[in-house]
């Protein structure tokens, strides 16, 4: 087994049939590639399927990639504990051989990866000892007190769940919705290109975005239209199948409606309606979702998105309290929450001594 790669879980435990795995260390994209049995690597910060087979040849998943460097790839993997095992026996994936660390030099090890300046600044706190100081202030209290701080702590948690971990937001809709525009108009710059052909955007494109204190990694995806009339439309189709997969996965879906075109029959608690084109609207909009023009008001368009997304996700303007005690790992903020004192008593201990939660 290779110590040289390391597997962390983005996804929450439990969260969805998804599970996204970053596999990160020197040689982690070959490593990849070898279980896709050699097929080119996907372009940086773009998304792309691929089959990972076992040594022998049998499939494993088929599996949403996204390289952000040779060092550093995701998996997006079907949630099955056995497949996720499997995967990374194959990949092999070491446990990590160190000694155990303790919050302060996790929440060190965090840092360089911090997303804001907001979440750099809250785990510096953590690397200072915030986060030790009110788990041991927990450990003196006794019963209901005991619950209500560690509910305070999972709460504070969870609030700086976002801030730790940035959102996916995915652009989707039908073609022609003015999906790259926005995206270009949100990103700053003319990130993908934009034509009136129908299918243009046929690949997923990301771009990390700032809204207020926060960043989200936005992705454009390609529209969906009928293909069963279209010539040659195997690569569309494609594109379509990789935007319904990364939809599955998404955090939060923007959902762009233009003129003429009603909302998708079914949607998740995760989607949001907007409609696009404003200014091909006649007679005003009066459908009852924000509405938005990126073209020709893209200042009122930006606000529209911002005050969106951060409601949707409940992002709170001001995510950081200086010198407050905040578990950065999700897995801590799970068990905080119980309404288990022993165990979590228990766990906080380890914490303290080792930096890791107990088996």
């Amino acid at each position: 087994m290779s110590t040289g790669l390391r597997a962390r879980e983005l996804t929450a435990s439990g969260r969805g049939a998804i599970r996204v795995l970053e596999i990160s260390g020197e040689g982690a994209l070959q490593r990849v590639q070898r279980l896709a049995n050699g097929r080119p690597a996907p372009v940086a910060g773009e998304f792309a399927f691929l089959a990972l087979r076992d040594a022998s040849g049998g499939l494993l998943d088929e599996a949403i990639v996204l390289v952000q460097s040779p060092t550093c790839v995701e998996l997006h993997l079907h949630g099955a504990p056995a497949l996720v095992t499997r995967v990374l026996l194959e990949l092999q994936v070491a446990p990590d051989p160190s000694e155990p660390r303790t919050l302060e030099q996790l929440a060190d090890d965090r840092l360089a990866s911090a997303a804001s300046e907001a979440a750099a600044r809250l785990l510096l706190d953590q690397a200072q000892g915030a986060l030790r100081a009110d788990l041991e202030a927990l450990l003196r209290r006794e019963g209901a007190d005991f619950s209500a701080a560690a509910g305070e702590l999972a709460r504070r948690g969870r609030r700086a769940r976002w801030l730790l971990s940035p959102p996916r937001v995915v652009l989707a809709g039908p073609v022609n919705a003015g999906k790259s525009t926005l995206f270009n108009l949100l990103v700053g710059r003319e990130r993908v290109v934009v034509d009136p052909s129908p299918g243009t955007t046929r690949d997923v494109v990301q771009e990390r975005v700032r809204f207020g204190a926060h960043v989200v990694d936005l992705f454009d995806s390609a529209g969906e239209r009928s293909l069963a009339a279209v010539a040659e439309s195997e690569l569309e189709r494609a594109g379509q199948n990789l935007a319904a997969e990364l939809r599955r996965t998404a955090d939060l879906v923007l959902w762009l409606v233009p003129p003429g075109h009603e909302p998708p029959r079914e949607t998740c608690a995760r989607t949001r309606l907007i409609g696009s084109c404003a200014d091909r609207e006649r007679g005003g909009d009066s459908r009852p979702w924000p509405s938005l023009s990126a073209r020709f008001a893209p200042a009122r368009a930006q606000a529209t998105v911002e005050e969106l997304v951060l409601s949707a996700l409940e992002l709170p303007a001001d995510p950081w309290t200086p010198g407050q005690g905040v578990p950065f790992e999700w897995r801590w903020v799970e068990l905080l929450e119980r309404e288990e004192p022993p165990r979590t008593r228990r766990a906080v201990q380890e914490w303290l001594a080792a930096g890791r939660e107990p088996d």
